[in-house]
């Protein structure tokens, strides 16, 4: 091995070690991969429980075998299992927030107790505890039991249980148990919330992320553009009464917006994610440097603050720093965002985030990037421009005067039916489908009691 080479390599060791150490969002990534590749006590409990049927599925990916396994009793009390990757009360946001409400939505339709299944391994701050004083909290009317991975060997489900998948990674676990006939498909619904296969490179995540869309799953889907998306791209079809519009906290965007007050400094509040590709953080910081250079010139005032997922520092030239202040707690967050003007919040995928309209609805003024004709129009505060550097800065510019010159803008929602029904007729749409499509069970689910 030559010199060179030997240098980088040990450049490589000290910038993972670094990061492992002072970035929490890296140390449990690579923990959780870590878990998933190693031959853990929970990977082999799991192994020890899998049928001919779901065998061949473990360690596809991470998420494969978590389902295959459990056992059934016909004396258990029915249920509808939210199944998720986990709850972290530090790093909850939109996507896990939508899935608990369509969670809790679908389990009142169906008149069944709600039940929290963690199917990601289990890191630091992950605990089933945590996630469960979490939900109590953020949903305080809801009792749910929370399972963590490893503590699903012990439980037992019925075998009329219905079951609902909130991510690719939790509906490819469900896809295998119903292979192995732990699950039945017809009592499965699938919350999709995204285009999540192009969360990950051409690779065996996007291959398997794309097969979970046609295993037959009860679809309730976030967003018209998505479904439009969807449709095109996968060929699936969704009745309108199943799509609905992002959820957003309308009373809580009132709260922000009454907090809003003029202020000479205008803050610009950048959703930095560097982790998550499709959020296009080196991007947002290319074009932060623009505008930070032509506003400079021009002498307004303006502060540069990074949220959502913590990084250093970055230099923006002109006299300006891209300051982070990482993942932030919910109601944090939303402080934050009341003394904000304007926000920065990309993301290269057909859902309409919500970080744009979470600033747009409560009184501030938001730059995304367009995609496939997804983002325009939405809402006359968001400017949709082309993901490219420039493009974005001259966006920002233009919103960081606009703020200057009018001040902060009042609560504006969006335009009834712009992005879909109501998540609660969506939800109850479904519930209807899967009551009419379910055979009673005779409780012959693998895994159950006599």
């Amino acid at each position: 091995m030559d010199t060179a080479k030997i240098r980088r390599l040990v450049t490589d060791l000290v910038r993972v070690n670094r990061d492992y150490l002072t970035r929490p969002e890296f140390r449990n990534a690579a923990r959780e991969r870590l878990v998933a590749v190693d031959n853990s006590p929970v990977s082999r409990a799991e192994a020890a429980l899998v049928d001919d049927a779901a065998l061949p599925y473990l360690h596809l990916v991470e998420t494969s075998t978590a389902l295959a396994g459990i056992g059934f009793s016909r004396d258990a009390e029915r249920h509808l299992n939210l199944v998720v990757g986990e709850i972290r009360p530090d790093a909850t946001f939109a996507g896990v927030t939508t899935a608990l409400t369509v969670g809790r939505t679908l389990a009142a339709e169906l008149g069944l107790p709600l039940r929290v299944v963690m199917v990601s391994y289990t890191t630091s701050g992950n605990s089933s505890a945590a996630a469960q004083a979490f939900v109590g909290a953020r949903f305080p009317d809801v009792t749910a039991q929370v399972v963590a991975r490893e503590d699903l060997p012990s439980v037992r489900f019925s075998p009329d249980d219905s079951w609902l998948a909130t991510h690719w990674k939790t509906a490819h676990a469900i896809d295998v148990a119903t292979r192995s006939g732990r699950i039945a498909s017809d009592r499965v619904a699938y919350l999709v919330q995204d285009y999540e296969p192009g969360f990950s490179p051409w690779s065996t995540e996007y291959a398997v992320a794309a097969s979970t869309y046609r295993r037959g799953f009860q679809p309730i889907v976030n967003s018209t553009p998505l479904r439009a998306y969807l449709e095109k791209h996968q060929g699936l079809t969704v009745d309108d009464d199943l799509v609905f519009a992002p959820d957003l906290d309308l009373d809580l965007l009132r709260r922000v917006a009454a907090k809003r007050s003029a202020d000479e400094v205008t803050r610009v509040l950048f959703y930095g994610r560097p982790s998550k590709h499709r959020n296009l953080f080196r991007l947002g910081v290319a074009a932060l440097k623009i505008a930070a250079r032509e506003l400079a010139a021009s002498g307004h005032p303006v502060e540069f603050v990074s949220a959502g997922e913590l990084h250093g520092d970055t230099d923006l030239g002109a006299g300006h720093t891209l300051r982070s202040v990482g993942t932030l707690p919910w109601d944090d967050y939303f402080d934050l965002l009341a003394s904000t003007g304007v926000v920065l919040s990309l993301q290269y995928s057909p859902h309409p985030s919500h970080p744009p309209f979470d600033a747009a609805v409560s009184g501030a003024l938001a730059v995304t990037n367009e995609f496939d004709g997804t983002r325009s129009g939405l809402h006359d505060r968001i400017d949709a421009v082309a993901a490219e550097p420039e493009a974005l800065a001259a966006a920002v510019v233009a919103a960081v005067r606009r703020n200057a010159a009018e001040g902060p803008g009042a609560f504006a929602d969006l335009a009834p039916g712009a992005l879909g029904g109501s998540l609660a007729s969506a939800v109850r749409a479904a519930a209807v489908r899967m009551t009419a499509r379910r055979p009673e069970s005779d409780g012959s689910r693998r895994g159950g009691t006599p």
